[in-house]
């Protein structure tokens, strides 16, 4: 079966009691794609296709199977970089070296989050950033920065 279209997120579904779920781990950068094979917790295998392009995957997509059955993504935690720059000036240094190594990122709350990486290990520990390792089940994908958003 060729599922085409994102139902909601099972956050939002009102009654999820009532439904009978199968649920497919994918990995956070799955996410990113518009074609995808899952095999489920039920050892069911479906196919995803999204034909809409304003449609994307989350943690959580939803898509419906039959009247009360859905088939839900669940994101495989990552190892994560977590680090929190002390200033602006820090700031600016890490933003600087992640853009060389043209790295994906996610920024919120002043902390910039990164899938684990040796060599932005070894720079944080050469310059003393604080950073933290995490275990971390992404919501969306890790994205490059545009600005011209």
């Amino acid at each position: 079966m060729v599922l085409t279209e994102v139902y909601r997120n099972v956050d939002d579904i009102p009654n999820i009691g009532s439904y009978h779920i199968e649920t497919a781990m994918v990995k956070s950068d799955d996410l990113m794609k518009n074609i995808l094979r899952v095999k489920t917790d039920h050892g069911n295998e479906y196919g995803i296709r999204l034909d809409n392009e304003d449609q994307i995957l989350e943690n959580g997509s939803a898509f419906k199977l039959g009247d009360k059955k859905l088939l839900v993504l669940s994101v495989i935690a990552d190892e994560m970089i977590e680090i929190t720059p002390r200033d602006i000036n820090e700031m600016g240094l890490v933003a600087h070296f992640l853009g060389n190594l043209h790295k994906p990122v996610q920024i919120k709350d002043g902390k910039i989050s990164l899938l684990l990486d040796k060599v932005v290990v070894k720079m944080l520990d050469k310059h003393d950033i604080n950073y933290e390792l995490k275990k971390v089940q992404l919501d969306q994908p890790l994205e490059y920065l545009d600005l011209t958003k």
